[in-house]
């Protein structure tokens, strides 16, 4: 009886115990190009890539957060890199070749869980609030990112969403 006894209690000491799961490590380093967008507002989505926007037709979204970083986009043209801790980034969306960064700002990751990869926060030096994206993927070769409830005519006005898919082109 004493056996049975402690098998069935090594058995459920052994099925009771919780598995250590660690979050995701993230590999934002590099440089990117956005590729991809879908705008949201308020449940009308329209989607831009390559198949439907030419490179050089520059895509402008209404927002309240400024003219940069991610205000005017160039589909495949626009350009920002992640790098330890700074985030570099071009005023002018359209230098395409060469070396485009003209500006830099820190980031940092925010609410990172082991199910949840958390925030992406671009401390801008011109704003008081810093810019906040939520990070929904985060592969080898591309990143993807979303801006939420950001509501570019005020409180009142429609709820918009942008996603962007950038996708790394280099180191």
């Amino acid at each position: 009886m004493k056996n049975i006894f402690k098998l069935i209690f090594t058995i459920f000491i052994l099925s009771g115990c919780i598995k250590y799961t660690q979050p995701k490590l993230l590999s934002l380093s590099g440089t990117y190009v956005i590729d991809k967008v879908v705008y949201d507002n308020d449940g009308d989505i329209t989607e831009y890539n390559l198949s439907n926007t030419s490179t050089n037709t520059p895509l402008i979204f209404p927002s309240n957060t400024g003219k940069e970083p991610f205000d005017t986009i160039f589909i495949n043209g626009t350009k920002c890199s992640f790098d330890y801790q700074l985030f570099y980034y071009s005023e002018d969306p359209s230098v395409i070749q060469g070396s485009p960064w003209t500006k830099q700002c820190d980031y940092d990751v925010k609410n990172q869980t082991v199910n949840y990869l958390g925030d992406l926060v671009l401390y801008l030096d011109n704003y008081s609030k810093p810019i906040r994206f939520r990070i929904i993927e985060d592969g080898l070769e591309y990143l993807i990112l979303r801006q939420e409830s950001s509501w570019p005519y005020g409180a009142s006005g429609p709820e918009v969403s942008l996603t962007f898919h950038l996708t790394r082109t280099g180191p």
